[in-house]
């Protein structure tokens, strides 16, 4: 099964090549092997008997609105009044009778050229069938519907249910309507599983299903259309001046402009397809992918007995907008296996290297346990038990409660252990937000839709900086921007940033700050932007406390040093790389337990299993197991006093300190002491997790605990970073000379 007919085919001369006879002629195998686009079209015939979904004429790129309402009215009525009793009762046994002549065709002989001959006439003869060729007609009514042009040239030729009725009945009063609906068919090779396999579907579904489906978004990308059409629009500076280029085309190449409209109107038609048609009530979300639809339709080709296989991006397993697809093969015990691969070592040559791909076995029978390994670069590592776990449906219910997506291991020990965490712990925001954490994640600025807020510090000079780092310009107070890197964990100085003088107006770099500018508590790191404080108020409404900020990067990854860098900020403003906390009520202390929490060991190694591309999104933050509100404020003696001496070093943090009723000056900066601070929180707040001293040693090296050959990894890049700064790992030794100290 193609989309491309040059594909279909090779297919069949490869198979006649393999499987050559000798001295039997070749086989007949255009009843196997077919051509059509697997996802636009008819699956179950039942959905012909419900009429044309409204949506079907939903206006896209080229149609004319007022048709599509009027349209959509239109068919409403129709289906409203349309006689639903009888219209496929008496169809049932010509519907039997047509899949056994399938299934005949099947057994004819191909013993002689003459006998394949008459293969092949059988066949055309099978798809003259009166009443097969009326249910293909009908799905095709049914499926243009959603492709047809909604102009008023078009008009009469447009289908709808009442058009789709009369076809069924056996009315060929509307022939020309009909006509069109096979043409168009034709052209955009609908196809409809139903009807091409009649005899399979017949008996439940195929029996088996394998398939490397292409992964692409269904979306028209104006870069790739145009790379050999025309290089100026395709390199094009930015997408603002790509579509000012694209606007213009018709004065300059009216051809080219309407092929980009076609091919965008169909683009948007496939889209409204697979959007509204209710073949893909899982998948069919946010920006789609072709791989998350063919997913969901090779589940509803096999039979009860039937299996899937099928190679499709990881996202399937992890990504939100897959949790629903992903959840419902979990919860019906549907999810044989997945074994996900990193592209390291090219089993994929023209994929790249990073990109995280999963062999997905799906049953038709339910399986009490799917059987799971994640970051394979070879498929012999798939037969090491050290990698391979098991997880049930309430296994994956524990550990991501909200999205019931998949959680990523790298080892039986990892998935066991996290799943302890999950036992004795909570969420930080279940779905139904009856935990104790009452923490919103949220983000401020987005500077490619919202850069005309920002002024530079050069449109500024005519202010002064006050103490915290502010701009005052006639009575207006202007707070600088902060990305996700200025700062670090404990840490809202960690970097300035430097004008490119011979660049635009708003570049700039960031270089991290010396040890003797951390030192100075007056030190206050440069900023390239600044925006109003009224700007800031309108956009908080009430929610931020303005006075100090949760801060959380977001841009990330679980191979990072660190996977989550949490640190409080004084009032500035944010952009999209940073994520900030909203409380709703202001609480200092319980900001400070989170602050900890958030840099804690353990905490990241949670997160690590979790993560799969390169954003802390809130959907995976909210899933994070958290030791409760209370437990955190019963313990906030031990940890206050620490998190304010990692925060308090320098006079902008000021409010945050005399929120924790502390008046003194800010610490100076002492790394071999912050060192031992955060030794200690990671120690104590480990003790809250319930883990044991050997878990948290676990966490902190697989391999000091297990060998080199182990397949988990935790914090590599942090241990080789400090090997190759302090000759030691200095963490590991830090934190268990803490946990013995204080627990003994």
């Amino acid at each position: 099964m193609d989309l491309n007919p040059l594909a279909v085919d090779l297919c069949k001369v490869a198979l006649w090549i393999e499987g050559f006879p000798g001295k039997l002629p070749l086989n007949f195998l255009d009843h196997r092997i077919k051509c059509g686009n697997s996802l636009v079209g008819v699956l179950d015939l039942d959905c012909l008997q419900e009429g044309i979904p409204d949506e079907a004429y939903k206006a896209v790129t080229g149609d004319d609105k007022k048709l599509s309402t009027q349209l959509k009215k239109q068919n409403k009525k129709e289906r409203e009044n349309k006689d639903q009793l009888s219209l496929f009762g008496d169809l049932e046994p010509e519907r039997t009778q047509y899949a056994e002549s399938w299934r005949e065709l099947g057994e004819i002989a191909e013993t002689t050229p003459q006998e394949v001959k008459d293969k092949e006439k059988r066949y055309q003869e099978t798809r003259k069938n009166q009443r097969w060729w009326q249910d293909y007609s009908a799905c095709n009514l049914w499926t243009a519907a959603f492709f047809t042009p909604l102009t008023e040239q078009n008009l009469q030729l447009l289908p709808t249910t009442a058009v789709l009725t009369q076809l069924l009945r056996g009315n060929t009063s509307t022939q020309e309507i009909v006509e069109a609906a096979n043409k168009l068919a034709q052209e955009k090779h609908f196809f409809h599983w139903c009807l091409e396999f009649p005899e399979v579907f017949e008996v439940g579904g195929f029996d088996c299903v394998l398939g490397n489906p292409p992964w692409e978004r269904i979306k028209l990308q104006e870069k790739e259309f145009f790379a050999s059409r025309s290089a100026e629009i395709a390199n094009a500076e930015n997408k603002a001046a790509r579509e000012k280029l694209i606007k213009e085309l018709p004065k300059k190449n009216l051809d080219l402009a309407q092929a980009f409209e076609e091919a965008k109107h169909d683009a948007e038609a496939q889209s409204k397809f697979i959007r509204e048609s209710m073949r893909f009530p899982l998948t069919a979300v946010g920006d789609i992918n072709t791989y998350a639809v063919f997913a969901e339709t090779t589940r509803k080709l096999i039979s009860p007995d039937g299996r899937v296989g099928v190679i499709v991006p990881t996202g399937i397993a992890t990504d939100d907008t897959c949790k629903k697809f992903f959840g419902d093969l979990t919860q019906k015990q549907a999810l044989a296996s997945l074994y996900d691969f990193e592209n390291r070592d090219k089993l994929f040559s023209a994929v790249d290297s990073r990109m995280k791909f999963s062999l997905v076995a799906i049953s038709g029978k339910p399986i009490k346990q799917g059987n799971f390994a994640f970051f394979l670069t070879q498929p012999r590592q798939s037969d090491n038990p050290a990698r391979l776990f098991q997880l049930s449906p309430q296994d994956i219910a524990l550990l991501n409660p909200n999205t019931l997506t998949c959680p990523v291991f790298r080892s039986c020990t990892d998935a066991e252990l996290t799943k302890r965490i999950y036992q004795n712990n909570e969420i930080l925001l279940p779905e139904s937000q009856k935990g104790s954490h009452t923490a919103r994640i949220t983000r401020m600025f987005d500077m490619n839709k919202q850069s005309d807020l920002f002024k530079s510090s050069q449109d500024l000079k005519i202010g002064f900086k006050d103490r915290y780092g502010y701009i005052c310009v006639n009575k207006l107070r202007y707070l600088p921007l902060v990305n996700g890197k200025s700062f670090d964990a404990y840490d809202h100085r960690y970097a300035t940033q430097k004008i490119n003088k011979n660049a635009q107006i708003r570049t700039g770099t960031a270089e991290n700050i010396a040890l003797e500018e951390h030192q100075n508590i007056n030190f206050l790191p440069d900023k390239l932007l600044y925006i109003s404080e009224d700007l800031v108020d309108r956009w908080s409404n009430g929610r931020l406390n303005r006075k100090w900020i949760l801060a959380l990067m977001n841009v990330t990854s679980s191979t990072n040093h660190r996977t989550v860098i949490a640190s409080l900020l004084p009032d500035v403003a944010t952009d999209y790389s940073v994520r900030i906390v909203i409380f709703e009520q202001h609480h200092a202390v319980y900001a400070a337990c989170l602050l900890g929490l958030f840099n804690s060991i353990s905490f990241d190694y949670i997160t690590r299993q979790k993560i799969q591309g390169l954003n802390l999104s809130d959907y995976i933050t909210y899933q994070l197991a958290v030791p409760s509100k209370e437990k955190l404020l019963n313990n906030q003696n031990f940890i206050i006093p620490r998190v304010l001496e990692l925060v308090y070093t320098a006079w902008d943090m000021q409010p945050f300190a005399q929120d924790m009723e502390y008046d003194g000056e800010p610490f100076i900066w002492n790394p071999n002491r912050r060192a031992l601070l955060r030794a200690e929180l990671d120690a104590y707040y480990a003790k809250l997790y319930g883990l044991t001293r050997d878990e948290l040693r676990y966490i902190l090296d697989p391999t000091d605990v297990y060998g080199s050959d182990f397949p988990s990894e935790t914090f590599r890049v942090l241990k080789n970073n400090e090997i190759k700064q302090f000759g030691e790992y200095r963490t590991q030794r830090l934190v268990l000379e803490a946990w013995d100290r204080m627990f003994g």
